[in-house]
């Protein structure tokens, strides 16, 4: 059993303060990431419309506006897609790096030397070893199941009910 001491008591919340700090530092990082590629993209996604906008109206036919529109429709969905691969991709990273802060560190086990015993005799060595018993086998120790009752199926009270009438 270990003892409690200062020295250990020290050493736990200097372990806790650095792990607290490691995972802030990486949820903070995460976070302005975050932000900034959302910011990015909507950014970007503004900058189409508007661009779309100026399009469609020196559009001379129905058609160059409607294609204009299209086009900025695929623009959103193919940019949409990226930052949703690229915030997941974060996002996994994110929780690999706090499962890695999080996941305690194996302790080692100290290594005690091995106790020497003293030398016995063949004799003593045969006789503190013990026979072995034959086991029974586990067929013949298990019991039966018994059998749940049947339920009558319905078609046969029926046909029981229709040859009485």
């Amino acid at each position: 059993m270990t003892e409690l001491t200062a020295e250990k008591v020290t050493e736990f919340f200097e372990q806790a303060a650095k792990v607290n700090t490691d995972a802030w530092n990486s949820q903070a990082t995460y976070f302005e990431a975050l932000v900034k590629r959302n910011t990015e993209c909507f950014k970007d996604l503004g900058e189409a419309r508007v661009s779309s906008f100026q399009e469609m109206s020196e559009a001379t036919t129905f058609n160059q506006a409607f294609e204009s529109n299209l086009a900025f429709e695929e623009k959103v969905r193919e940019d949409l897609a990226g930052l949703q691969e690229k915030n997941t991709k974060s996002w996994e990273s994110l929780l690999e790096q706090l499962t890695a802060i999080y996941t305690p560190a194996e302790v080692k086990p100290k290594a005690k030397a091995p106790k020497a015993k003293a030398p016995q005799p063949k004799a003593a060595k045969a006789a503190a070893q013990k026979p072995k018993a034959p086991q029974p086998k586990a067929a013949k120790l298990a019991a039966p199941k018994p059998k749940a009752p049947q339920a009558k199926a319905p078609q046969a009270k029926s046909a029981a009910t229709s040859k009485a009438a």
